[in-house]
């Protein structure tokens, strides 16, 4: 019987030890951060850069090390209440087990809001896991930060009770900027006088975060945290990476291979990595991928999601919105308020033009870059080139000519 060879690229869940790409000096640096209760780490960077894989691996490592870590996902929550019951979650799961009746001691250390702990059955048979509910205080629903300082101050006053130490992760923290007014000082609040948690926090949007710790003024975390900026991995450490992995099941893929990947489908790791698992679904097979065989898989990919890139670009506000998101795609650098831009474009005045060109930027499907703007997905970039530059008289880009400039 033959043997079933997994794919080595990962993107169904955040990638672990030879699965994550480079990241070395990342993970040490967050893993060190974990067992530092006297700083504060703020990790950011662009979607799909891989900050949680790098943050998950940073935790495990610091597990291995015998150090308590607490990643806490709040990208999954949707309200307040629904963070500080994955805070109490994520603790009791790492440390109940070194602790008898933490559920219960933490339960009793809230003054205002009502916490229940309750009992979830465990599907695969194993011992049922204690989970919390959060009825928020009249005053907690008038002010939503209440309900987090408490659950902040609950956690690092049974620490000190218990003359212990834990490091915790908020990853996509500055989401709860959206129900907690001025979070980044309630934040500088709660740093200024915990002693056992050491903090992480990790996030992706760029103008909130910047907001928070760029201003002397204005920003609560300003000098508070220290800040560790995750950017694209570079080509050269990156390809290297490719070449190995896919090396690992016997397959050939060569530098000009990888780089052609990282070419096509950059600077995001996650859509490097999309490109590089569909190029070795297409090829394994045979045992080697061509460049060609990277033009060919992001076709696929692109036709594949076209659904749901379609559904995206009926749901842009206005025609004006398609026309600048098309031109973006076409030309980066494009002066959207030049004069004649504006003109043979039918784009309106140049006030209306950077509205629009904030509301692309805000919905996530633009991203501002060196010397103008980047249509943010790559596969819906590829999607506006098949199917909107015609009108334009604009020519469809040739991706094997995009894939083969990469290996000169």
């Amino acid at each position: 019987m033959a043997r079933i060879v997994k794919n080595p690229f990962i993107i169904g869940h955040p990638a672990r030890g030879v699965d994550l790409a480079d990241r070395v000096d990342e993970v040490a640096r967050i893993q060190k951060a974990l067992a530092d209760t006297s700083g504060r780490l703020l990790v950011y960077g662009e979607r799909r850069l891989g900050k949680s894989s790098v943050v998950g691996e940073a935790a495990v490592q610091a597990r291995i090390a015998k150090r308590p870590v607490v990643v806490v996902d709040l990208a999954k929550v949707t309200s307040v209440e629904g963070a500080a019951q994955a805070i109490l979650d994520g603790v009791n799961k790492e440390m109940g087990r070194r602790w008898k009746n933490l559920a219960s001691s933490l339960v009793a250390r809230f003054r205002s809001s009502r916490v229940q702990f309750g009992a979830q059955p465990d599907l695969a048979g194993g011992a049922p896991t204690v989970t919390f509910s959060i009825v928020p205080s009249a005053e907690a629903e008038k002010a939503p930060g209440t309900l987090l300082t408490e659950t902040l101050d609950a956690v690092e006053t049974e620490l000190g009770a218990r003359d212990a130490e834990l490091g915790l992760v908020l990853d996509e923290f500055q989401r709860l900027a959206q129900w907690v007014p001025e979070l980044d000082w309630l934040l500088k609040g709660v740093f200024d006088s915990h002693r056992r948690v050491a903090y992480v926090l990790s996030g992706s949007e760029r103008s909130v975060i910047d907001a928070m710790i760029d201003s002397k003024r204005t920003g609560g975390l300003y000098k508070m945290v220290d800040v560790m900026p995750v950017g694209p991995i570079p080509a050269d450490l990156f390809a290297p990476w490719i070449v190995d992995r896919a090396a690992s099941t016997g397959v050939a893929f060569d530098l000009d291979v990888a780089c052609a990947v990282i070419a096509v489908a950059g600077p995001r790791t996650r859509d490097i990595v999309q490109l590089a698992r569909r190029v070795w679904d297409a090829t394994h097979m045979a045992g080697h991928a061509t460049v060609s065989d990277v033009a060919a898989g992001m076709d696929d990919l692109t036709r594949e999601q076209s659904a749901h890139h379609q559904a995206t670009w009926h749901r842009l506000k206005s025609d004006a919105h398609r026309r600048m998101l098309t031109l973006i795609a076409a030309n980066p650098a494009i002066e959207l308020t030049g004069t004649a831009t504006l003109r043979r474009y039918r784009l309106g005045a140049k006030s209306t033009v950077n509205r629009i060109l904030k509301s692309l930027i805000t919905d996530e499907h633009v991203v501002a870059v060196s010397g103008g703007h980047n249509v943010d997905d790559p596969f819906f970039q590829r999607w506006i080139e098949v199917n909107t530059f015609k009108e334009f008289g604009f020519a469809t880009p040739a991706l094997t000519d995009r894939a083969q400039a990469a290996t000169k």
